[in-house]
């Protein structure tokens, strides 16, 4: 699956490594407003069937950091192989008959709840939605709108290097034409380790729950790397194995972003 999830809990690591309160950019002149970011990603896996379905997804995107939190626009292109639909990875339908062109663009918002103070972690919630751009016959979307509303946790180990991530989410997903969908949970839970001021290395049991009857609930281990090049450049790096014919046998993810 194409984890923009992961990425913020990427992101959600470098808060409280950074150990500045729920918002990583509190204070200062010098403090960004904006950030833009590009990434691709390769998959591949045959989701219990008997052909491959490989998918190459490619994502811009937009973030307007304010006091209270965040707002995230992503725009994405995707070529994807015939036999499955893309719903953040592949779903299994024999009616998709593959190709490419533009996803379904996402917009989401992230409200900074709550700051570390003793045994509490950080919190932020988390609301999304996911608007129906894509073809659906080409198996590039469900051709409706989803909605997911999500908490994301970090607490940082104190007098460590380590810290403990989560999230805990909840997708109404559209129905696309002809076929029954259940909404679905989200989950993760991991570990991240602060090399150094610069890199950060993180993995992460995360899973879904299967959104048409019949197909397994993706579940997969992803190991994340982010490298501070400068404050404002960043870069990730991400792979995942599936656990399950949920999920893809593997998946390379590469990003960057500039903060300004």
């Amino acid at each position: 699956m194409v984890k923009v999830r992961a990425i913020a809990l990427a992101f959600l690591a470098a808060v409280a490594t950074a150990n500045a309160g729920s918002a990583p950019l509190d204070g200062g002149p010098s403090r960004p407003q904006w950030q833009y970011g590009l990434s691709g990603s390769y998959l591949r896996g045959d989701y219990g069937r008997d052909n491959t379905t490989e998918i190459y997804y490619f994502a811009a995107t937009v973030k307007r950091y304010l006091d209270w939190g965040d707002l995230t626009l992503t725009v994405p292109y995707l070529d994807i192989s015939e036999g499955a639909t893309f719903i953040d990875g592949a779903e299994p339908l024999a009616s998709a008959r593959g190709g490419s062109g533009l996803g379904d663009i996402i917009l989401k918002g992230r409200y900074y709840a709550l700051a570390q103070d003793g045994l509490l972690p950080f919190i932020d919630l988390v609301a999304g939605v996911k608007l129906p751009t894509a073809d659906e016959d080409k198996g590039l979307g469900t051709g409706e709108a989803d909605f997911t509303f999500m908490a994301e946790f970090a607490r940082k180990l104190e007098q460590t290097p380590w810290i403990v991530l989560g999230e805990l989410g909840y997708t109404f997903v559209g129905e696309p034409s002809g076929y029954d969908a259940d909404n679905r949970w989200l989950y993760s839970i991991g570990l991240a380790y602060e090399l150094d001021a610069k890199t950060t290395l993180s993995g992460y049991l995360d899973g879904r729950t299967a959104i048409f009857d019949g197909n397994d609930d993706p579940l997969s281990i992803l190991l994340i790397a982010q490298y501070k090049l400068r404050p404002d450049l960043h870069f990730d790096g991400m792979v995942e194995f599936g656990l399950n014919d949920g999920a893809p046998d593997v998946g390379i993810t590469f990003g960057v972003r500039k903060r300004m």
